[in-house]
């Protein structure tokens, strides 16, 4: 049987969760069976493209509905489907996906998949109002026009499945569980290098710098919990549009020498292991990868009520906490230290997160599929 070309549609190929988890599994599928390609909305340099040009993917760019109207959109859609003769197109935008596998299946693909990652609109409120009936609009067509529904996780299937969430599958988050395992060698070194003394307790984040990350709340819980010990920093680790705004507040709270902004890391594996305690107060999720890279890591996790239960592997890692005030979690951020454990990766594999193992899931899904069409 020929190479498989699967077409990926997403926002872009940042680093984002689904993009991270989509590139997890680009890196373990075998690709003289299966290639990734990908359909994105931007225009300039992304933080996966090298990697994916040099796996042999292709992106190609397309504006995206909010830019040229809802009609020019679809028909570029149905333009494109027609023009590259895909057998398998998965969709990974969200409601927008219902739009995309209408156009998908006009053009006679035959294999259209929709995969929720998110648990909500990512906007609330009456400005909110317009955009969300749209997208309203589009989650009606989900079902639909899919052969085939994926999820990260229950929450993230109820909320674009509706009453059809039974029918959708579970891709768990899978990451590179070796990446993560707990190491007190590269702990000492990343904590070298950030100049972070042996006694200072870190809290930490990774994740873009967006509304629903709650950063604006993170910092304030870390600015409360400095009440009880000054020997505490806060890592942030990536970037968004929120990120002056953050910075703002830090400085506004005289706190800058307590707070490091890291940037974008490639190496994100690495960094938790100079965390003490993992942090994610994010007002909703469906099933965030970087608390399951965390709990590899052998970290303490508080995360948010709002956060699908099954974000917890039953480690005894995860704590769930309300978002209502930082009272719990500076609680909670006061615990006795504790020992981190190198076995916490293997636990995460055995709970069937391991890239490898999700790989293979979607690579055998893919191939079934193409088969049964002959």
């Amino acid at each position: 049987m020929e190479k498989i070309r699967v077409l990926h549609v997403l926002h872009s190929m940042n680093c984002g969760g689904a993009e991270t988890l989509i590139m997890n599994i680009y890196r373990n599928i075998d690709k003289e069976k299966v290639q990734f390609d990908f359909l994105v909305n931007v225009d300039t340099q992304m933080f996966y493209e090298s990697e994916i040009n040099s796996l042999g993917g292709r992106i190609f760019r397309m504006p995206f509905l909010t830019k040229i109207s809802p009609p020019v959109y679809e028909r570029n859609l149905y333009k494109f489907f027609k023009e590259h003769g895909y057998r398998i197109v998965h969709s990974h935008l969200e409601t927008t996906t219902g739009i995309i596998l209408k156009q998908a299946k006009k053009a006679g693909v035959p294999v259209r998949i929709a995969h929720s990652h998110n648990s909500r609109f990512t906007r609330k409120g009456l400005t909110a109002l317009p955009e969300n009936m749209y997208k309203a609009y589009c989650r009606t067509k989900v079902v639909p026009n899919a052969t085939k529904l994926f999820g990260c996780s229950e929450l993230a299937n109820v909320w674009l499945y509706g009453k059809n969430a039974d029918k959708s599958e579970i891709i768990n988050n899978g990451i590179d569980t070796n990446a993560c395992r707990f190491s007190e060698n590269v702990r000492n070194e990343v904590r070298d290098e950030l100049s972070v003394p042996e006694n200072v307790r870190v809290f930490g984040h990774v994740g873009r710098f967006n509304d629903q990350k709650n950063h604006l709340f993170l910092v304030d819980i870390f600015n409360d919990y400095l009440k009880v010990n000054k020997d505490s920093l806060l890592l942030l680790a990536g970037e968004g549009d929120l990120m002056d705004t953050v910075r703002a507040k830090v400085k506004a709270l005289s706190i800058e020498d307590k707070v490091v902004f890291l940037g974008l890391r490639k190496d994100v594996g690495r960094i938790l292991q100079a965390f003490d305690f993992f942090l994610l107060p994010s007002k909703f999720e469906g099933l965030p990868l970087v608390i399951v890279e965390a709990q590899a890591a052998g970290l303490k996790c508080l995360a948010a009520d709002t956060i699908s239960p099954m974000s917890d592997l039953s480690l005894s890692l995860v704590s769930f906490l309300p978002i209502d005030s930082t009272k719990h979690w500076v609680e909670k951020m006061n615990s006795p230290a504790y020992k981190r454990s190198t076995e916490a990766a293997d636990g995460v594999a055995e709970a069937g997160f391991d890239s490898l193992t999700q790989a293979k899931k979607l690579q055998s899904f893919y191939i079934e599929s193409v088969e049964a069409l002959m």
